[in-house]
């Protein structure tokens, strides 16, 4: 976590984005769209290695497949609990 000092200099920075140039200041803001398909696709593939791996009696498989997939849960979660100012 930032120190209050640092968060204060934070929101300056922010703020003189905002006023500046207040497009881009709007897409530092928003998640990129690009990567929701990735995350998607990666949770799709760890879902079926997972399946693969358990029907194929392949354990390493059925492992990569329960990283991957927790991964995704972790990553997915942990930035909608802690948002990026909007």
């Amino acid at each position: 976590m930032l120190h209050d000092h640092e968060r204060r200099a934070l929101e300056r920075i922010e703020a003189e984005i905002a006023a500046t140039d207040p497009t881009f200041a709007d897409r530092l803001r928003r998640p990129l769209a690009g990567w929701r398909f990735v995350l998607v696709l990666v949770a799709v593939t760890g879902v079926c290695a997972l399946a693969v791996g358990i029907l194929a009696d392949q354990a390493v498989l059925a492992l990569v497949g329960v990283v991957t997939i927790g991964t995704f849960v972790v990553q997915h979660f942990s930035r909608r609990t802690h948002p990026t100012g909007d």
